[in-house]
């Protein structure tokens, strides 16, 4: 026996990585300097003097937005500040276009109070959703009657309307007003700030649970591409413009796959408040219920000669790693089912998605389908917010079971999962039957075009006279109730039904790492010989279609208080063993034919 020790930080390695959510160091920002790029191209009709924000100065109705404008510093992201404020900026040689609301059109003193306050929260809600939702790269001049889709400064998108001379229906008074670098429009009021879902979940005082899960895995990430270089100093590159964005490894493939920060997205998001996430954190956290050290005897037979050999492998954790383990899924259990991509649900829109009745079935972005009643049920009837990139529906109350969502029935085909055997030989089993109605002498109706197609393995005895036995490896199960159902193919030839027991090998909460191994009871309604299974043997059923397979259920209720979930070196084993005396060996055949085992959960009952 080889013993071998591994020491497992979280989760599994690849997702320790993932999820880390190291926030990358902040960008420099240095002085303006020129250089040939798309971001100094003024339009040759607008070659005014001065610049843009000498030409602010010198409009009087333009004094308060300028008040805000010299006060607020540029901001590479929300932590890091640079040395010079959006009056620097519009002073230099890159190219802008700014909607600049004139006096009295905007809430002067609640924005400069923010800027007063000095939190540093405050200031950037001002820069973020004030300025940079007025302003925008490149010349964009007002002219005859196009109309052109704008991106702000923050991201945002925005429609530029000459015909109607509005910027996102906002009117402009003054057109054109012409700088050195860029153009300046005046209008009757600021662009309006439309939060995307990643900022409103932030921002809301009712989803700080939310969020404070999320804001775990955000990193700010700096693009070198669309950035603009500038002078090399004391062998350092600086930069001129820098460009940084957004990310967060949660909103990855893996996990929620909606990218529910990013503009050109739309999405309808279920929203659980405060009340409702610590209600079901503390139902979610029964589920997984991992040890803090586990060792699985691991069984490997030699395809060549047949012999096996047993490793012993420990899996470890330290008190902080399973806490951040617990954390991690228990939130990930809440969270990952909430979004769904509106582009995917077939032609409905948001609304169709909340009425009863309407949509058949929608598709979480995690790929988990929720059938009527329960895809309109999930937005408990409340009235949606709309943001920038979708809908979002606040909710306190949960309308769908958890076996609908990532608390999924468990299929582990034969074929795939069996560990090793004993006195037998494996066969890999390929059931193909057209017709099944010919078999059935003296039907009196039309063959059909029903087809029976089963991949299973054989466990053929080695001779005639053994009880062989199989054991399959049943792995990501968690802590709660399990029915455990073999799924057996009849042998047609013997036409006679097995005759065998089942032996579960799991992790209990006792001190010792070891797993132990516990015989199986044929639950009431189950066909058995006192401990032992019986299955039912090749029949003709009320249709007049022969059967080929029969669902031995194993255990009805049979709770597991162990989770394996994400635990790369440990899991459940179930054994199947033909078990019978001399004198039963007319009756039952000693060898198995399994096409799958089935685990069905059940959900934990919570007070």
């Amino acid at each position: 026996m080889v013993i071998k020790t591994k020491k497992l930080r979280i989760m599994n390695k690849k997702l320790f990585l993932l999820m880390t959510g190291v926030v990358l160091a902040a960008i420099t920002f240095t002085a303006m300097t020129s250089c040939e790029d798309d971001h100094y191209t003024v339009d040759p009709v607008l070659s005014g003097k001065g610049t843009m924000w000498e030409n602010i100065q010198q409009t009087p109705e333009l004094s308060e937005f300028a008040s805000i404008l010299s006060k607020v510093y540029y901001s590479t992201s929300e932590t890091s500040v640079t040395t010079q404020t959006y009056a620097d900026l519009l002073n230099h040689d890159q190219t802008f276009t700014l909607w600049a609301p004139k006096n009295g059109t905007f809430d002067y003193a609640k924005w400069n109070a923010m800027l007063e306050s000095g939190d540093r929260g405050q200031i950037y809600k001002v820069e973020n959703e004030l300025i940079r939702s007025c302003m925008t790269r490149y010349s964009h001049v007002l002219s005859g009657s196009k109309v052109e889709d704008i991106t702000f400064f923050n991201s945002k998108k925005g429609t530029f309307d000459c015909g109607a001379r509005t910027i996102n229906g906002v009117n402009i008074t003054e057109a054109n007003l012409g700088a050195t670098n860029g153009v300046v429009h005046i209008t009757d009021g600021p662009v309006a700030y439309l939060q995307n879902l990643y900022e409103y979940i932030n921002n809301s005082d009712e989803l700080t649970r939310f969020s404070a899960f999320l804001k775990k895995y955000e990193n700010i990430e700096f693009d070198d591409v669309s950035s603009t270089q500038g002078p090399t100093i004391d062998g350092n590159i600086t930069w001129v413009d820098s460009v940084t964005f957004l990310t967060n490894t949660y909103f990855y493939a893996n996990y929620l796959d909606a990218y529910i920060n990013r503009e050109d997205s739309n999405y309808v998001m279920v929203l659980p408040n405060d009340r409702l996430w610590d209600e079901q954190y503390d139902k979610m956290k029964t589920y997984f219920n991992y040890r803090t050290n586990y060792s699985q005897s691991v069984i490997t037979v030699n395809p060549t000669d047949l012999s096996t050999s047993t490793e012993v492998l420990t899996t470890t954790y330290t008190d902080e790693e399973l806490d951040s383990i617990v954390d991690f899924r228990t939130n990930d259990a809440i969270a990952r089912n909430l979004c769904f991509n509106h582009n995917w649900q077939y032609g409905h829109n948001y609304v169709d998605m909340a009425t009863e009745g309407v949509c058949d079935s929608i598709m979480s972005t995690s790929g988990v389908v929720f059938y009527d009643p329960y895809s309109a049920q999930l937005f408990d009837h409340v009235e949606p917010v709309r943001l920038s990139n979708g809908y979002g529906y606040m909710v306190d109350h949960f309308n769908y079971r958890l076996v609908d969502t990532w608390l999924e029935v468990k299929d582990y085909e034969a074929e795939r999962y069996y560990e090793s055997y004993d006195y037998a030989n494996v066969l890999r089993t390929h059931i193909y039957v057209d017709n099944p109605y010919d078999y059935v002498e003296g039907f009196e109706g039309e063959p059909t075009d029903t087809i029976v197609d089963l991949n299973a393995i054989t466990i053929a005895p080695t001779r005639t006279t053994a009880n062989t036995s199989v054991k399959f490896a049943l792995n990501n199960t968690y802590s709660c109730k399990y029915d455990i159902i073999a799924v057996m193919v009849y042998n047609i030839d013997q036409a006679k039904p097995y005759h065998f027991r089942a032996y579960l090998n799991y992790h209990t909460t006792a001190a010792k790492a070891t797993q132990e191994r516990t015989q199986l009871t044929p639950p009431e309604g189950t066909l058995a010989d006192g401990k032992n299974y019986v299955s039912h043997k090749p029949y003709v059923d009320e249709k007049g279609m022969l059967q080929f397979c029969d669902s031995v259920v194993l255990a009805k209720d049979f709770e597991l208080p162990v989770c394996y979930f994400g635990v790369q070196d440990a899991y459940l084993t179930l054994e199947l063993q033909s078990y019978m005396t001399s004198s039963q060996r007319n009756l039952y055949t000693n060898e198995l034919i399994i096409d799958k085992i089935v685990l069905v959960p059940k959900e934990n009952e919570t007070e």
